[in-house]
């Protein structure tokens, strides 16, 4: 089985790297690179050189302001990953958590998981998140990806 990856915040390519080079047990098990998203220009043509090969599937767009419709049109996929980002979780940074600007970024992955409905998804973040806003934010987190699930 091949699965179609889609990546939020793809950054310079960590995760989608690591998922299309991934050796796995079973040689008809599969991770392919369908389209990916980023809004620093630099980390995107890295993304490009790293992952993508193509730089029509990686889209260079604050994820704010971008719409989902665009990547579906690109490909449907059957994974999703992303690593949030964790200025404002990372116990090196301020810990503003949801209170921050990128804090509440997760929820763009929780309304792809909702609009995507993939098999499988990968959320990736930094130690601390669990202890962000007292907890709040993590319980908050899987809490809305739960409902997303159901």
């Amino acid at each position: 089985m091949k699965f179609r990856l889609g990546e939020l915040f793809c950054g310079p390519g960590g995760i989608g790297h690591a998922a299309i080079t991934a050796k796995i047990a079973d040689p008809d098990y599969k991770i392919l690179h369908a389209w990916a998203n980023d809004y620093d220009k630099d980390t995107c043509k890295t993304f490009v050189e790293n992952v993508a090969k193509d730089d029509k599937t990686v889209i260079c767009q604050d994820i704010r302001t971008l719409s989902y419709n665009r990547l579906q049109k690109i490909s449907d996929i059957d994974a999703l990953a992303f690593g949030f980002p964790c200025n404002d979780f990372s116990v090196v940074g301020e810990q503003k958590g949801m209170d921050g600007v990128f804090g509440p970024l997760y929820s763009y992955g929780v309304d792809a998981l909702k609009k995507f409905k993939p098999i499988w998804f990968l959320a990736e973040n930094v130690g601390g998140l669990r202890n962000a806003n007292d907890g709040q934010a993590f319980s908050k987190i899987l809490f809305e990806r739960q409902k997303c699930l159901t």
